[in-house]
């Protein structure tokens, strides 16, 4: 299973992204192999955050998180209070954002890989999972 970073999933839904089909690929590529997706629900606010100021138009944002938060595509895991300490433990011992942690953190709790085209998840979030960006 993969753990879906909010970058990963903007590239994938816009094709205006320079990492658009970087990220397609690697979407279809784990589809084919029917490999469940999973992130934390605050997905929902990055993504819409993203696409919001990304085109400054806030119901196709609203649009985008209702379609996703529908789908089966990408299975939605609540922030518990033992996954958020866990993301704040990680935050503070490897000075990643506090969003990005959590992400990390459910990566790391269910010993899947988190996929992210975010540099410091990528270098500080690598010492407490297994980070990757989509292949090229």
């Amino acid at each position: 299973m993969a753990v879906i970073d909010a970058s990963v999933y903007v590239a994938l839904i816009s094709a205006h992204e320079k990492d658009h089909a970087r990220s397609w690929a690697w979407f279809e590529q784990v589809r084919a192999g029917q490999e469940p997706i999973a992130a934390p629900v605050i997905l929902l606010a990055e993504v819409a955050s993203a696409v919001s100021r990304g085109v400054g138009d806030p119901e196709l944002a609203l649009r985008v998180v209702q379609q996703l938060a529908q789908s089966q595509v990408v299975d939605l895991v609540s922030v518990t209070r033992e996954l958020a300490e866990q993301a704040a433990a990680i935050a503070a011992e490897h000075r990643v954002r506090g969003c990005d942690a959590v992400y990390i953190a459910l990566a790391a709790r269910r010993g899947d890989c988190l996929v992210t085209l975010d540099r410091q998840q990528l270098e500080r979030g690598s010492a407490a999972a297994d980070v990757q960006e989509p292949p090229l």
